[in-house]
């Protein structure tokens, strides 16, 4: 595995590193499609990896890769060890308190998942909050919800299902993993991510119990995160992607990875 990575991260180096002073991106490797992945080749693929390397074509400076694990990212940026990140973040309030984010170029929904043959029907109820519907605590209170650490689900979990108990991991492939091994009994995942999941032999015993109605708790898009208060980089990456999105090349990118359509 640290093999099949190193070599991703040369592979990307090569395509999207420029002369010095080039932006320095953050990037995790790990698994998250139709976002991301690391191919048989070696190479980084994925929505994100031809969105990056569009990006960095248009920065003047170019930009120079460096790979971390996800929950890494925020921090590196804090540390000034990057100057961008990109690993599906999903703009929330939270985060905006320490990062910025550039325009999203991309918004998902999240489901809740499990067993076909789990006969428990989940159930909306109106937040205390004031935020519309949420996910009802009854009949599913004696279960185990998945989770990736530090998303906007385990965020969502700990705000409306305080009671029930959630399982948190580092990777989502990891919270399928046990949802498969029969560790925890649902998940709490983004939309895109889980499909591919649900469509392989793997996924023929679950489905999505419940399409999580939106919420300020599940973010307002998927964008890039800059260091707070960096305007010069920001305004770099919202221009590059105000083109892609002028010219139409954003929306083609979402049309492959996201939605299956050359």
């Amino acid at each position: 595995m640290k093999r099949i990575l190193l070599s991703a991260a040369c592979a990307l180096c090569a395509t999207i590193a420029h002369a010095d002073g080039a932006l320095r991106l953050g990037m995790t490797p790990e698994p998250y499609m139709p976002f991301t992945s690391v191919d048989a080749g070696g190479q980084w693929t994925g929505l994100e990896a031809d969105l990056t390397r569009a990006v960095c074509a248009k920065i003047p400076e170019g930009c120079e890769f460096k790979q971390m694990a996800w929950d890494g990212l925020i921090p590196s940026l804090k540390e000034n060890k990057v100057d961008f990140i990109i690993g599906a973040f999903s703009v929330t309030d939270e985060r905006k308190q320490v990062v910025d984010f550039s325009t999203p170029y991309y918004t998902e929904g999240t489901s809740f998942v499990g067993m076909k043959d789990d006969d428990v029907e989940p159930k909306l109820i109106d937040a205390a909050d004031g935020s519309g519907k949420v996910l009802s605590e009854e009949g599913i209170e004696s279960g185990i919800i998945g989770v990736q650490s530090s998303s906007v689900q385990a965020n969502y979990v700990a705000a409306y299902l305080p009671n029930v108990e959630a399982k948190a991991y580092d990777t989502a492939d990891n919270s399928v993993a046990d949802l498969i091994a029969g560790r925890v009994d649902y998940l709490l995942v983004p939309d895109m991510f889980i499909d591919g999941f649900l469509k392989s032999d793997d996924g023929a015993e679950f489905e999505v119990k419940l399409e999580v109605p939106t919420n300020p708790k599940l973010g307002q898009g998927v964008a890039y995160a800059v260091r707070k208060g960096d305007a010069a980089t920001l305004d770099k990456v919202n221009k590059a992607l105000a083109e892609m999105q002028a010219d139409g090349s954003l929306q083609k990118m979402v049309d492959k990875w996201i939605f299956g359509r050359e």
